[in-house]
């Protein structure tokens, strides 16, 4: 017998069992025949109330932060339009792999048909390589925008453009599961059973394709993303603006914030995905021994968990924006409380007119007045030796 694990995408919906592997079950019912579902009663439960909890918070939270920052003028911003990407791309992974993942992992040999073996595997690869390659666009922005400023600022149409890049090319790139993956039925002791495999033209194809999504949906864009914040964590340490520290300061803060919140979706994203990219990995080029203990473990429990939390990903970003952002904390609450809509929008506009800084020129005296709860006043002195002074008043 041949130990195979499918490599369907990264299986968040498939270790499906292959004929050989099936037929040499140890799961055999009284009569003789193999069981449609080959899991005990618990483990049904079990895997039906985490699966569940994923789905409703991936696809419910995922879509409030969409229709939120879509209703809030305030966050029509370029990071929050690659975040809505990313929030959509994540409700994908919760539609088209999620109820997947649950039921092949209940169920003996593929019951979903030949529409459903190419379009699942396929889309399920479309949005876990668009989720990461939108995490580098954000990665990017956030380097132009804060170590370069105004200089090589991204702009709207530069981040549309973008957009439509990484889901053409994680359209394009995820193909061959679209074309190779084929349903096919065998006869298995006195029963048929249908199977969703990979049948490549060329050995090894499926393992090569394999090693290529990872490196190209994984790894690359992680070191991006690496780069890219590493350069901001030396910039932000480093930047110094004499004279006007605490405005510096309140920029600073809110930069680091968003930082932060930024670094540990990636993070989670990382250490989400790759156990189970390793466990495939170690199936595709350097499978354990047949029948072997360590086979049976990384099978029927390594894997399993690592679907698990691969898929758990899709529902983590909205729980950080909420925690993170005081404007999605409570537009959300006020979209689930049905709030009156004049009312949210009268409490926008006030603080939208709301002025941040005010800037005043007179007698040589330039004056920014920050307008946040407290305020201060810097003000740089017409210079008299060529040199400008810089004069500070601070208000609680």
């Amino acid at each position: 017998m041949d130990l195979e694990v499918d490599t369907k995408w990264l299986n968040h919906s498939n270790t499906t069992r292959n004929s050989d592997s099936l037929a040499n079950t140890t799961y055999i019912s009284d009569n003789g025949l193999i069981p449609d579902i080959r899991q005990p009663m618990y483990m049904i439960l079990l895997y039906s109330i985490a699966y569940g909890l994923i789905f409703l918070f991936a696809l419910f939270g995922n879509l409030v932060v969409i229709v939120v920052v879509c209703r809030t003028r305030r966050l029509h911003t370029l990071i929050n339009f690659f975040i809505v990407n990313l929030a959509f791309a994540d409700m994908l992974v919760a539609v088209f792999c999620l109820p997947i993942t649950l039921l092949d992992s209940l169920y003996n040999g593929w019951r979903y048909g030949a529409f459903l073996c190419k379009a699942t595997p396929y889309l399920q690869g479309v949005s876990v390589c668009a989720s990461v390659n939108f995490l580098a666009a954000i990665a990017l922005d956030r380097f132009l925008a804060i170590c370069y400023t105004l200089e090589h600022k991204m702009t709207w149409r530069i981040g549309k453009t973008i957009a439509c890049l990484i889901w053409t090319f994680s359209l394009f790139i995820m193909l061959p599961w679209a074309i190779f993956y084929k349903l096919k039925t065998e006869p298995i002791r006195t029963q048929l059973f249908h199977f969703c495999e990979q049948v490549w033209p060329v050995d090894n194809g499926a393992s090569v394709f394999l090693l290529v999504v990872f490196m190209a949906c994984y790894v690359v864009p992680l070191i991006l993303i690496m780069i890219c914040y590493f350069m901001i964590a030396i910039r932000v340490s480093t930047r110094n603006a004499p004279g006007i520290s605490r405005y510096n300061n309140v920029i600073q803060k809110s930069k680091v914030k968003v930082i932060k919140m930024l670094v540990l979706i990636v993070f989670l994203f990382a250490f989400s995905w790759l156990p189970l990219y390793v466990i495939f990995l170690i199936f595709s080029f350097n499978p354990p021994p047949e029948k072997s203990s360590t086979a049976d473990a990384m099978v029927n429990i390594l894997t399993p968990i690592a679907q698990w939390l691969a898929i758990s990903n899709s529902c983590m970003n909205p729980i950080i924006y909420c925690y993170y952002s005081k404007t999605i904390r409570t537009r959300t609450v006020a979209l689930f409380a049905c709030s009156d809509s004049i009312e949210l929008q009268r409490r926008q506009s006030r603080f939208s007119s709301t002025k941040l800084m005010s800037v005043d020129y007179s007698n040589g005296q330039l004056t920014l007045r920050l307008n946040k709860r407290r305020f201060e006043t810097i003000k740089f002195v017409h210079p008299t030796n060529g040199n400008y002074d810089c004069e500070s008043t601070f208000y609680d």
